[in-house]
């Protein structure tokens, strides 16, 4: 069954439900024969409606240039009911409004966060600009910066031995300029140190698609499969959820787009035939480009850090 038939489908069962439970009053008939003629615009637009939602994204991209007769469409009258219907989304449509919202990122200074098990990173991207920045914060403790007392020897550690502590920032690293130009700063909180390197190296091949990049996801998508699980609540934020499987890299990426804005909510990242436990889930935020959040992409090193 194709994508088109399986929407109509879903149209139908849902009109079928609406009306299972509708019983005439005795009057109605000689009232509705009365105003027939009246009503048979709005029938038509309101039958028409689920088609107009699945038509959306035409809609959207039509901009400015849509024509005069586009724009005095006439518009389906809401529904009489007492709760708010969910509306019918399609694979195809999700995943064009998905791409089409990625295509204003650099309207957005892009947060993201990446939960791991010793601790998380926080990233901001300024994609107008070129320039991001990243924090790193951990539970983890370096060898040399362990407090011991006087005269204790500490015995080898093997590959799995490692001590924690607090959680505090490890080391920040800023970034200016495009993959295989940029020009980086990197603090090193724990030795107090930073240093300065320009990066001329050509960016390597991800083994994970970059889901912020449209035109990264748009070729995942062609090269694997992808299909939309339905819509979800992720915090306070209705989603649609979608799953990509991409069989080349061996990866399942479930990714949860804001069911207004299309932007993203949060990705996870699986091994396929592996754990069912996510290697990586990132949470996003897109916020304004104000003076505030600019700020973000800067990094001073400390006055008293020294300089490798």
């Amino acid at each position: 069954m194709s994508a088109d038939e399986e929407f109509g489908r879903l149209v139908g069962d849902r009109l079928r439900d609406e009306v299972a439970d509708i019983r005439a009053e005795r009057d109605l008939a000689g009232a509705v024969r009365r105003r027939q003629s009246r009503r048979a615009w709005t029938i038509r637009t309101s039958i028409g409606a689920p088609l107009v939602a699945a038509a959306a994204v035409v809609v959207a991209t039509a901009g400015p240039g849509a024509t005069s007769d586009q724009q005095r469409q006439p518009q389906a009258a809401p529904p009489v009911t007492t709760t708010t219907q969910a509306r019918v989304e399609n694979l195809a449509h999700v995943q064009s409004m998905t791409i089409q919202a990625l295509r204003s990122a650099e309207e957005y200074i892009i947060y993201k966060k990446e939960e791991l098990s010793s601790g998380y990173l926080e990233y901001w991207t300024d994609r107008a600009t070129v320039r991001y920045r990243m924090d790193a914060y951990s539970t983890f403790v370096q060898p040399d910066q362990q407090e011991r007392p006087s005269g204790q020897v500490r015995a080898p550690r093997g590959p799995d031995d490692v001590e924690t502590g607090p959680l505090h920032r490890t080391h920040s690293i800023a970034g200016d300029g495009p993959l295989g130009d940029v020009r980086y700063t990197q603090v090193d909180y724990e030795r107090k140190t930073w240093s300065t390197h320009h990066d001329t190296e050509p960016p390597p091949v991800l083994e994970v698609p970059d889901v912020l990049d449209p035109d990264a996801l748009k070729k995942a998508i062609d090269e694997g499969r992808m299909e939309l699980i339905g819509p979800e609540r992720v915090g306070d934020e209705d989603t649609h959820h979608l799953r990509l499987f991409a069989t080349v890299r061996g990866y399942q990426i479930d990714l949860w787009v804001d069911a207004t804005s299309y932007l993203p909510v949060r990705e996870t990242t699986t091994v396929i035939g592996g754990s069912p436990e996510p290697v990586m889930t990132s949470e996003y935020d897109w916020l304004p480009r104000n003076e505030e959040n600019l700020a973000k992409l800067v990094l001073t090193p400390p006055p008293d850090f020294t300089k490798e």
